[in-house]
């Protein structure tokens, strides 16, 4: 290979392996403490970087110098993730916490403790509000139809098991047509265009047109 095909080889990964991690031009430079006119340079070919920054964009990368100019396909790799669902169970069981403390809270300070249990009922459908929040969040819309109807009969159990009242099964007849609202909410919301980012070194092409 000589060195015109090595500089083509290397632009060709290099745009991969940098658009895979969701990166334009100016975050690489960013993290490499060089200029994006040098990252541009990399990329059309026309130069290639000293071995102390191919060490550097193999380890941003995830994947060993000879990935870096190796004329085979390139690998996949995917931007890193914060671990979503270890977050919200994280907030959710710090509710469960909370409702841990009141209990042994009224248990020590309350000569008749009675229905201190429920303190664990009622963190039921309060985590997962916490779970509704952060998946709302996060555009899952799935998750947070489950956990809006597991919060819906959850809270008709607490309210049903919290008085001595002959007739609060009714809450959940009241809860059938709220849960076919839930229903309909998620079968006949629209779904939003995912949108795509937007490459600054694209941009800059066109303006330079």
């Amino acid at each position: 290979m000589n060195e015109n095909d090595l500089k083509a080889t290397f632009s060709k990964n290099l745009i991969h392996y940098r658009k895979a991690l969701e990166m334009t031009q100016i975050q690489l430079a960013e993290k490499l403490n060089y200029s994006d006119k040098s990252v541009s340079k990399w990329e059309r070919g026309e130069s290639l970087p000293d071995l102390v920054i191919m060490t550097q964009l193999a380890g941003l990368f995830g994947v060993t110098l000879n990935d870096l100019v190796s004329d085979k396909k390139p690998k996949n790799i995917r931007k890193p993730a914060i671990n979503r669902h270890l977050v919200s169970v994280m907030a959710a069981v710090s509710v469960w916490a909370v409702a841990t403390g009141v209990y042994v809270f009224l248990g020590i300070f309350l000569p008749d403790p009675g229905k201190s249990w429920l303190t664990f009922i009622y963190a039921i459908p309060s985590s997962l509000i916490v779970l509704i929040i952060f998946y709302r969040m996060w555009g899952k819309k799935l998750m947070v139809f489950l956990f809006s109807s597991l919060t819906l009969w959850t809270l008709a159990l607490s309210i049903f098991l919290s008085f001595d009242h002959p007739r609060l099964w009714l809450f959940f007849i009241a809860g059938i047509p709220l849960q076919i609202l839930l229903v309909l909410w998620l079968i006949l919301r629209p779904r939003k265009k995912p949108s795509l980012p937007i490459d600054l070194d694209v941009t800059k092409k066109q303006k330079g047109q």
